[in-house]
């Protein structure tokens, strides 16, 4: 599971220069896309179709200095910093929140993948689940990048990947545990190797990840939820499970 280590709430975004926008199209259908092209169906009712794309153009103020402070890994937030990050995130409502996890890798029937990061019961019948989705497959990433970052965890330092995220509500018919469940899917902007490292390595990573309010389907009170959830003290270890 999940634990957050540091959040911003109400963080507002009005003057992004990203080329990543959110898009709405049907019933609870969702996309990202960059310059307009779609790079992932984040809705709650299908498959998630994964890209290998570069996110470029956007006006980053700067991009070195920035690329340093997470490859050497966040402890804390502080708005300075995640306003310098807003240049690449599309403009909202957002609670910005540092996390740290322990991801594992999954792969599917059709090829596609993404990581596992828990599950915990949020109240009677209700559970969240975890997940980071992301946009590069894996068997395109540098293995030299791969083992740099799984040397940097060994040092306990880790690395911090940037997302963007959101909280969907879903009503499962088939199961008998849970009438409700929260899906809390992170959408992978930076960070790839970062994250595949860490789930070789069973290591932990840590996530800068800009949750969307206004995108999110699930109401203001179960974000509010889902961040008491998630800061609460008695923090379920992955690394246990997968030791």
């Amino acid at each position: 599971m999940t634990k957050i280590v540091s959040y911003i709430n109400d963080f507002a975004i009005s003057d992004s220069t990203s080329p990543i926008e959110y898009k709405r199209a049907g019933y609870h259908q969702r996309y990202l896309t960059i310059n307009g092209e779609e790079i992932a169906n984040t809705g709650i009712d299908c498959e998630t179709c994964l890209f290998y794309v570069e996110v470029s153009g956007a006006e980053w103020k700067n991009p070195r200095g920035i690329s340093v402070i997470l490859n050497n890994g966040l402890t804390e937030l502080n708005h300075n910093f995640v306003s310098e990050l807003s240049c690449i995130v599309p403009n909202g409502q957002y609670v910005v929140a540092l996390f740290k996890a322990y991801p594992r890798l999954k792969r599917q029937a059709d090829g596609s993948e993404y990581y596992q990061i828990g599950s915990r019961r949020v109240g009677s019948g209700k559970k969240i689940e975890e997940y980071i989705v992301p946009i590069q497959p894996s068997g395109s990433l540098d293995q030299s990048v791969t083992e740099k970052y799984m040397k940097t965890g060994k040092g306990n330092v880790n690395p911090t990947a940037l997302c963007v995220s959101f909280l969907d509500t879903k009503f499962p018919l088939n199961d008998i545990h849970f009438d409700e469940l929260w899906l809390h899917t992170h959408y992978l902007l930076d960070g790839h190797h970062k994250m595949f490292a860490a789930a070789h390595a069973k290591m932990p990573v840590s996530m800068l990840s800009f949750l969307s309010i206004d995108e999110s389907f699930a109401s203001r009170a179960q974000i509010d939820k889902l961040i008491q959830a998630l800061d609460d003290k008695m923090f379920f270890d992955w690394k246990k499970q997968i030791g």
